[in-house]
């Protein structure tokens, strides 16, 4: 049915009472139990309320103006939110087993979905929680929905400035910001993919610069970026007292000043850091934590040797290619505790990231049998703006400081609303150039294209 509106009088607000939020500088609550997200105010957490519901499905139509849509998310019968977004719910297929909450699930057009959870997002080629997690904010207590749709711009023309070439202003805006703990926040994420001065992208990212720094963890999977916004991680490696780190991090910027040496003394594949995505569960032990009262797993081993193998793993997955919204357990779309079986796309298995398991991506693996190599801990993992964050803990009770390596890309920034985009480096004033990047937008004009999942809280 179609979700009027015109925006009812005498509606009563949400009849639930709203979760109480916490926020903290990291993680203190057991996991299992609490559901965080990490925001720009610090780490936001609500208990767990496991529970029942129903699931709606209403349709709303777009005019190409609109992005606030009142009342949106009440139930039709009710005209109440009948439900609180600490809800979850092991059988929900939009999340994997109630990891995360009941939150509005929002496609547009319809069969395109506008979030990325869990499982989802870390199968996608960008996994950056800013910027998928969410395209929309909620008001749970009155229902009204905000909708920032991302639009992707894979190659569009333009001129840097007049003055020092530093910077280029594109075609639409806003250029896409930050969505985290349904709060949207003016910051930088990896909207903006690059500026090359070739079409065919070519030459050197004009826009980004790769660096590989030895940081300390901010808790046991997460990591905070000296350098903003991070437009791609490629890697996350864990070191410890045991490992003979070689002398090349500066000791100002924590930058690698000899890669090689990574690679030789540290087994680092900074070549081809998926190579240390591989087979990472044979590495892995249970060991008990105090903190999610219950036994998680840890690594056994630093690093192993690519074998035979590997090549067959890498082979099976041939032919499978991204789809945006159509990786991870969205493929299926269900949940799979195991993941047995699974052939839609990995990006831990597309060695060379051109969105594509092949030939190419086997022929890689089967060039570096024998080859030690770090385990790479970025394996169905995530980035925000400035944190990284790692598929393994790196110890048991999360504690901060342990020493990892980290291999990421960031950007000079961008001003969202006038849509400039800042270079680090330049061709020149006014000089052609052409830019990838992503900015929010109304929905186009349509009769129910927009569909959005909302839930009935059975009591």
């Amino acid at each position: 049915m179609t979700q009027g509106m015109s925006g009812a009088t005498g509606i009563q607000p949400n009849h639930r009472p709203v979760p109480s939020r916490i926020y903290e500088p990291n993680i203190y609550h057991n996991p299992f139990e609490w559901m965080g997200i990490w925001t720009p105010q610090g780490w936001r957490v609500h208990k767990k309320r496991f529970g029942k519901a129903k699931r709606q499905t209403i349709y709303l139509s777009g005019n190409g103006k609109t992005t606030f849509f009142p009342r949106a998310l009440c139930d039709p019968s009710t005209n109440r939110v009948e439900w609180q977004d600490d809800l979850h719910l092991e059988d929900d297929s939009f999340t994997d087993a109630g990891i995360f909450p009941c939150d509005p699930r929002v496609e547009y057009p319809t069969g395109q979905d506008r979030w990325r959870v869990s499982h989802s997002l870390l199968a996608e080629m960008f996994a950056d929680h800013n910027l998928y997690t969410h395209e929309y904010t909620w008001d749970m207590n009155h229902g009204h929905l905000n909708t920032y749709f991302r639009h992707h711009v894979a190659c569009e023309e333009a001129v840097t400035d007049g003055i020092d070439g530093k910077t280029v202003q594109v075609k639409h805006a806003p250029i896409s910001t930050t969505i985290e703990g349904n709060v949207s926040y003016p910051l930088n994420n990896s909207a903006v993919r690059g500026v090359w001065a070739d079409p065919d992208k070519q030459t050197g990212n004009l826009y980004t610069r790769r660096v590989t720094q030895l940081l300390s963890m901010l808790n046991g999977v997460y990591v905070v970026t000296p350098h903003s916004p991070v437009v791609q991680c490629y890697g996350v490696y864990p070191v410890s007292h045991n490992d003979t780190i070689p002398d090349c991090f500066d000791t100002d910027t924590l930058e690698c000043t000899d890669i090689q040496s990574l690679v030789d003394k540290l087994n680092i594949p900074t070549d081809c850091p998926k190579l240390g995505m591989i087979d990472l569960k044979q590495s892995l032990r249970q060991v008990s934590s105090q903190l999610y009262n219950a036994d998680i797993w840890q690594m056994t081993d630093a690093t192993r040797i690519i074998d035979p193998s590997d090549v067959e793993s890498v082979r099976d997955k041939i032919g499978s290619r991204y789809v945006p919204g159509a990786c991870g357990y969205a493929f299926e779309p269900t949940h799979d505790q195991s993941h047995e079986g699974y052939r839609g796309y990995n990006a831990s298995f597309d060695l060379n990231s051109d969105g594509i398991i092949d030939e190419n991506d086997v022929d890689l693996i089967a060039n570096n049998i024998g080859r030690r190599v770090r385990y790479n801990l970025y394996q169905r993992a995530y980035f925000g703006g400035d944190w990284l964050s790692s598929s393994v803990a790196m110890n048991p009770e999360l504690n901060p400081g342990d020493p990892m390596v980290a291999d990421y890309e960031y950007g000079g920034g961008y001003d969202s609303q006038v849509g400039v985009i800042r270079l680090l480096e330049t061709p020149g004033p006014n000089q052609p150039v052409w830019v990838e990047y992503h900015y929010d937008a109304p929905a186009e004009a349509g009769v129910d294209n927009i569909a959005v999942h909302i839930y009935r809280e059975l009591d």
